[in-house]
């Protein structure tokens, strides 16, 4: 009797439990990549602090599929950066973890590589509707030319930006608005330690005239208990010699995009705009605001019947003069890449770039430290050419060419030429889900690199090339 009830319970579970696992599916996306990095000479001089460096990532993104339009997304960081927690440009090849006093401590005798902690660096709802969708939760987040907001999807790219946000998606025809509501910081449960933003995304995209048009708006407002510079560099590159944090920060970001094809060419242009209190006084106590703007121009020239197409890039950042109170330096997303060497890993013997006020590992240095530069403090010309030379294999040429918008050295003889690059890239496609991209880079450094200060007003320059070879593989 006992048995039968049993039966008949565990027959009644499994009949309430059917639909309910008929409900929900799970569907998987993600990613492997390895790359190989050699640099010969980033400091431009005597020492060359040479870089040789491998790195191996795989990410996994679950999605919960719970209903029709209801899905709960993931994002799971496998075998990530220890130097860079909070990116997705993998670890480095024949790094050993193992601590002291574990069993093989020692990298000379151990067996094995040791191991890293999978990192959570996505999670949020969406809800889908007829003319609008509802996220909430910690999502990736891009606007326009990825120049300011990138969230990270291409191939090869090691960056990534989120957002903890509770946003709503309106649509109307091409247009769509977006109001949300985010938070960058809480410093724990209780109220007013905490940075909060407020975006305003309005945006038109119509596919048949390949057309697009969008503004995004962001206040963030923080106490500053809540600002977390993490450096006394950081803070002295934004507000000078002396300088602290004593002031709440409001900070309003505007970046606007507009972008339009034809049957012979495409271009896309994007501008970022930046002001408000950064927090930071000077050491006289003044209020360090901001003041920087950037620009980014695509033009493109598709292949069509043609095995040749074009493309140009052209930009240009603000730099910080450091004759005011006001900071007016301007950086692109880290994944916003013109050359394989410039803006891309740190050059020279000086912060020529201005762009410690963006870093928060002070043990990082030039021959130290991945691709981890910005675009900022200059201008920038990259005409490029690509060749399909079979149906799987592209060859690719790039020729950049910058200066300097502020120099470190305020004489008046101090030059701005920061040279050109020669990048050649070698393409071969699989699939469109795999790659692998063979570069070779080729840096002729300008007078700018000289450009020190006081007893350091005559820094080397000298020639560098670099090297890589990166596989990724997408599904």
């Amino acid at each position: 009797m006992l048995k039968k009830n049993f039966l008949k319970a565990l027959g009644l579970s499994v009949a309430l439990a059917t639909p309910a696992a008929h409900a929900l599916s799970l569907d998987w996306s993600g990613g492997y990549r390895f790359e190989w990095t050699e640099i010969d000479r980033p400091s431009l001089g005597s020492p060359t602090e040479r870089k040789a460096y491998g790195t191996n990532y795989l990410y996994l993104s679950p999605t919960v599929i719970a209903a029709d339009g209801v899905n709960v997304v993931s994002r799971f960081d496998i075998l990530n950066s220890s130097a860079y927690p909070n990116s997705q440009l993998g670890e480095i090849w024949g790094l050993n973890t193992n601590t002291a006093g574990a069993s093989n401590s020692s990298p000379a005798t151990s067996t094995n590589q040791g191991s890293t902690n999978v990192r959570v660096s996505q999670l949020y709802l969406t809800v889908n509707q007829e003319y609008g969708a509802l996220v909430v939760g910690r999502a990736p987040f891009e606007f326009g030319l990825g120049m300011t907001y990138n969230a990270g999807k291409g191939l090869f790219d090691h960056w990534y930006d989120t957002r903890d946000i509770v946003g709503y998606k309106i649509v109307v025809g091409d247009w769509f608005f977006m109001p949300s509501l985010g938070r960058k910081q809480s410093t724990g449960y209780g109220q007013g330690g905490s940075i909060s933003t407020m975006g305003l995304h309005l945006q038109y995209e119509n596919a048949e005239n390949k057309t697009i048009l969008g503004v995004y708006q962001e206040t963030s407002k923080g106490v500053k208990e809540a600002l977390g510079y993490q450096t006394p560099d950081q803070v002295e590159a934004i507000g000078g010699a002396g300088a602290t944090v004593g002031e709440s920060m409001n900070v309003q970001r505007t970046n606007v995009v507009f972008g339009r094809g034809f049957d012979s060419f495409g271009f896309k242009l994007e501008a970022g705009f930046q002001s408000g209190e950064t927090g930071v006084l000077t050491a006289g106590g003044d209020s360090v605001s901001l003041n920087g703007f950037g620009v980014a121009l695509e033009f493109e020239v598709p292949a069509k019947e043609s095995k040749w197409d074009y493309r140009v890039r052209a930009g240009m950042a603000t730099g910080e003069d450091g004759g005011s109170s006001g900071f007016g330096g301007y950086a692109f997303n880290q994944n916003y890449d013109v050359a394989m060497l410039l803006f891309n890993h740190r050059l020279g013997m000086k912060d020529f770039l201005n762009t410690n006020a963006y870093r928060s590992n002070p043990n990082l240095t030039v021959g130290n430290s991945a691709d981890d530069e910005y675009v900022s403090n200059a201008i920038y010309l990259a005409p490029s050419v690509n060749y399909a030379w079979s149906e799987r294999v592209d060859l690719r040429n790039t020729l950049v060419y910058a200066q300097l918008m502020q120099t470190q050295n305020s004489s008046v003889d101090s030059t701005k030429d920061l040279g050109l690059e020669w990048d050649i890239d070698v393409v071969y496609k699989h699939s469109d889900k795999i790659q692998w991209v063979n570069q070779v880079g080729l840096l002729f450094p300008g007078e700018a690199w000289k450009n020190g200060s006081g007893a350091d007003g005559n820094l080397d320059n000298g020639f560098t090339f670099g090297f890589a070879s990166k596989a990724a593989i997408s599904f």
